[in-house]
């Protein structure tokens, strides 16, 4: 019973994590639909080092990340 219990807790944990991957990922790199405005936000993405500068849609207050060029 308690191997069973473990496989199943896995398998739970790898879905959840994969979801929210991808629900993380479109938040993170943003939706194309939208009328989205420069920020004055700029930061230094941690991961990549490159400086990425935040977009917000007035409308719905959702918020892009894109690199700077």
């Amino acid at each position: 019973m308690n191997a069973w219990f473990q496989l199943v807790s896995l398998v739970v944990v790898i879905v959840f994590a994969t979801i929210g991957y991808f629900i993380w990922d479109r938040r993170y790199r943003g939706e194309k639909d939208g009328n989205f405005k420069a920020t004055n936000e700029i930061f230094k993405d941690p991961t990549t080092g490159k400086l990425t500068r935040v977009y917000e849609d007035p409308a719905t207050g959702k918020r892009q990340y894109r690199e700077e060029s």
